[in-house]
């Protein structure tokens, strides 16, 4: 596997083929050659023959290309050749440009990421969060509802049924909102939370598109709604979340800080400390940023976020010695 993937070219010549891996390497080379045509009508001598040359280098590769079970992503140019073979790849492509073309790659490794969705919801507002690479706050609504009513008769009837209506408003606009989760931000599964019974009645009506009902996979009462209520879900939901990879951090975070509350001498922290300590530290969990490497399992942290600054402010690596 290539480590590298962006080249920087001063030619304007970067071929980019997404490749399956029951593509037939002949299809491939019949495709290239489909093309080479369309490059004799660009006006430029140095871009048309950059291309050549990319194109030329590229034939090379297929050609010696050895056998992958989850296709190729490559990235060409007159100069160099680099190339991904451990990410599957679901549709054929080819592109020839300034640059990389990144799109396709940037979704697969946003479904790697295995992202989830937030709801919280109460009488007052609801609030939508998506977690892939970090916490995004999508969207936030106020309901508009009215208050408790507390006169009788018919006045309080009429209350009651416009109530039931602000509700049903309130509950559709949330579902709505929530459609983000099909058409712009994807998720694997989706967590509701909220005080009281409100977010049991939303579920309930046919408020949520299909195809997230089946998404829901936690329920959680919570005392907040708003930004609160989004971490609060989340810290809740978090022995129940085992794909989601800015999860996965945030609990192995949580665990360093349990140890360092109940059995401190397991703990170490500081470089000084670190290196002190080196061949008796078990595990370590660094931040990205800190590039220097350590002898056992390192967890290094990718997402930013709240556990990552705390790790962070503790010199960006720690150690667990039991």
């Amino acid at each position: 596997m290539s480590k590298e993937l962006y080249l920087s070219s001063p030619i304007k010549a970067i071929i980019t083929l997404y490749i399956r891996p029951d593509t037939s390497k002949q299809k491939i080379l019949d495709l290239l050659k489909h093309e080479e045509p369309i490059i004799d009508n660009i006006k430029s001598r140095v871009t048309r023959q950059g291309i050549k040359d990319s194109f030329q280098r590229l034939k090379t590769f297929l050609n010696r290309m050895p056998p992958s079970d989850y296709g190729y992503i490559i990235c060409c140019s007159p100069e160099n050749l680099v190339y991904i073979n451990d990410i599957r790849v679901s549709q054929d492509l080819y592109k020839c440009g300034g640059e990389f073309y990144a799109s396709p790659l940037e979704e697969i490794m946003t479904a790697r990421l295995n992202p989830i969705g937030i709801l919280t919801i109460d009488t007052k507002e609801a609030t939508i969060a998506y977690i892939g690479n970090k916490v995004e706050i999508l969207k936030n609504m106020t309901s508009g509802i009215s208050g408790k009513h507390d006169k009788g008769g018919q006045s309080q009837r009429r209350f009651q049924r416009a109530r039931q209506q602000q509700v049903k408003q309130f509950f559709t606009r949330v579902g709505d909102a929530c459609s983000v989760f099909v058409d712009s931000y994807p998720i694997t599964e989706l967590i509701v939370a909220g005080c009281g019974l409100t977010k049991d009645k939303f579920l309930k009506g046919d408020y949520l598109d299909y195809r997230l009902k089946d998404k829901v996979s936690v329920i959680l009462n919570t005392q907040y709604t708003g930004d609160y209520g989004i971490r609060e879900a989340l810290h809740l939901a978090l022995p129940r979340l085992e794909k989601n990879a800015y999860a996965q951090e945030m609990k192995v975070v949580e665990e360093f800080f349990n140890i360092l509350g109940k059995r401190f001498e397991c703990i170490v922290y500081g470089e000084a400390e670190i290196q002190k300590n080196l061949y008796a530290i078990k595990r370590f969990i660094k931040i990205e940023e800190h590039s220097k490497e350590y002898p056992k399992e390192t967890l290094v942290l990718r997402f930013h976020g709240e556990h990552y600054n705390k790790i962070k402010s503790l010199g960006g690596v720690v150690g667990i010695k039991c």
